[in-house]
């Protein structure tokens, strides 16, 4: 009955996850306004004529996925439109029928998927290692984590990177508790496969020689007779690394036979020009940059009170080491910090990085958190349910929050799409319009209208349509201008997508 009740709670986990991703999945319809998105779907269209994409700023493992869902996609599309029913789905759903969109809808829906069956194996490692709670805690956290529920909505491969990693967690974990060969070979064929999908899931690779050392140790501390380095265990790790190979290569072959093109630094089409082109900071910044980071952009983009409890469990669990109280339960604890704590170390130390180079440590902060609920809901609780039950609503109520205002955001569409209505209602082909940022262009310069862009040109008119994202960049023009401008609309990005956006008319006295 127990083991019922969990699968039906594993199984809301999932749906809620996956609805949270799904709604708003059309935001920005019919513009695509963020840059990277075309890379995936045009590549994947583009493997109909050559199987080569013949650029490597991403692997192709996502890309190659992509083309075969879109060419199931083609057939059923096919044989739909020309049965009996055809007219009434073009009228149901006219998106099928539109090229430009479809493909784009496809992606970010496959996306979405794979983003909430994440839960799946982050609950089985979880499971393995803390038990069943703890398993679904973690499963629940991951599900609600506010920038990975964000992410999910766009047609990027990073989301489907943390699928398969976790996947080769998952296996990882099992190494922890066993040595089965079979376990070494699936752990690493999926950091294969992640780093096939976007390249630092190939970091994730050192979780398995960490595992199977943190297990032996483990295992010493009990039997004095267990040796921690045998020819059986290093000839795992060895198969574990062939497979991590095969996996890279079976998503991405053109690695080896367009070595030519992988191994470029002089520009985007390389993907050694990736690894350079992050940059480092000296050691001296470094520390002070993780401390920044994990305060900053780390804390808000997974929900505030998953890094509390992280560190509020590290300093707990601090206190049993120095003890000398750690039990079989702490050295797993002790293998997942040591992971989350170096990747996002190695991930702070980049001159340049990004909120989704950090999903890579989301999987173990997801375990560390739902274990820290576990313990400290039964600590706090004392055997009360009410308390217990009280601490884990206060514990995932920001995670909840966040990642339904993320989601709420998409529902709510994009800034730059009601300024395409404004202006297709309300604006003449062949009007002056002078706009302040770029972001602003794939609006502005789908309509037949006379665009400029900088504010300084606003010199050479008498009038003119003014548009500025984030008016607040533009103090000095609006200062030096203000007789000449007379506000028209402003379009406000509170809980929506885009900028703010403010129309002037300007009139030259």
């Amino acid at each position: 009955m127990l083991k019922k009740q969990n699968n039906i709670v594993l199984i809301l986990i999932v749906l809620v996850a996956l609805t949270l991703r799904l709604v708003g999945i059309t935001h920005g319809f019919p513009f695509i306004f963020h840059p990277d998105e075309p890379t995936t779907v045009r590549s994947a269209l583009g493997i109909r004529f050559d199987a080569n994409p013949k650029h490597f700023d991403w692997p192709h493992l996502y890309i190659y996925l992509n083309y075969f869902l879109y060419m199931v996609f083609a057939k059923i599309r096919t044989f739909a439109l020309a049965s009996s029913a055809g007219s009434f789905i073009v009228k149901t759903f006219p998106l099928i029928s539109n090229d430009n969109l479809i493909f784009y809808f496809l992606t970010r829906c496959f996306s979405a998927i794979l983003g909430a069956l994440t839960t799946i194996p982050v609950y089985l490692a979880g499971k393995k290692l803390f038990g069943k709670n703890a398993g679904l805690l973690a499963a629940a956290t991951i599900a609600f984590m506010p920038y990975h529920v964000w992410h999910s909505h766009y047609s990027l491969p990073d989301v489907p990177m943390v699928f398969f990693m976790s996947w080769a967690l998952y296996f990882t974990v099992l190494i922890l508790k066993g040595s089965e060969l079979k376990n070494y070979l699936f752990s690493g064929l999926f950091v294969g496969l992640s780093a096939s999908t976007k390249y630092n899931g190939g970091l994730s690779a050192l979780m398995i020689p960490i595992a199977h050392f943190t297990g032996l140790f483990s295992k010493k501390r009990v039997d004095k007779a267990v040796r921690v380095v045998t020819v059986k265990g290093l000839f795992a790790l060895f198969i574990s690394a062939v497979a991590a190979v095969f996996g890279f290569v079976l998503g991405t072959p053109y690695a080896v036979l367009d070595f030519k093109t992988f191994s470029r630094t002089d520009g985007p089409q390389g993907a050694f020009w990736q690894f350079t082109n992050v940059g480092s900071v000296r050691l001296s910044e470094h520390f002070s940059k993780f401390v920044s980071e994990l305060g900053g952009r780390i804390i808000v983009d997974t929900g505030y009170s998953v890094i509390v409890g992280c560190i509020i469990l590290f300093a707990w669990l601090l206190s049993r080491i120095v003890r000398n109280k750690v039990e079989q339960r702490e050295y797993y604890l002790i293998f997942l910090y040591v992971l989350a704590v170096f990747l996002i170390w190695f991930i702070s130390g980049f001159e340049k990085n990004r909120s989704h180079y950090y999903f890579i440590a989301y999987p173990f902060l997801a375990l560390i958190f739902g274990y820290f609920c576990e313990y400290f809901s039964f600590l706090v609780g004392g055997g009360k349910k009410f308390m217990s039950t009280l601490f884990l609503v206060l514990a995932f109520i920001p995670l909840l929050f966040f990642s339904l205002e993320s989601s709420y955001s998409f529902v709510q569409g994009d800034t730059r799409n009601e300024l395409y209505s404004w202006l297709v209602g309300n604006v003449k082909p062949g009007e002056n319009v002078i706009y302040n940022d770029s972001i602003l262009s794939d609006v502005l310069q789908s309509l037949q209208l006379n665009t400029k862009k900088g504010t300084d040109q606003i010199s050479g008119y008498t009038s003119a349509l003014v548009v500025l994202a984030d008016e607040q960049n533009d103090k000095v023009f609006l200062s030096k201008n203000a007789q000449n401008l007379k506000e028209s609309v402003y379009f406000d990005n509170t809980l929506r997508l885009g900028p703010s956006i403010s129309v002037y008319n300007y009139l030259k006295k």
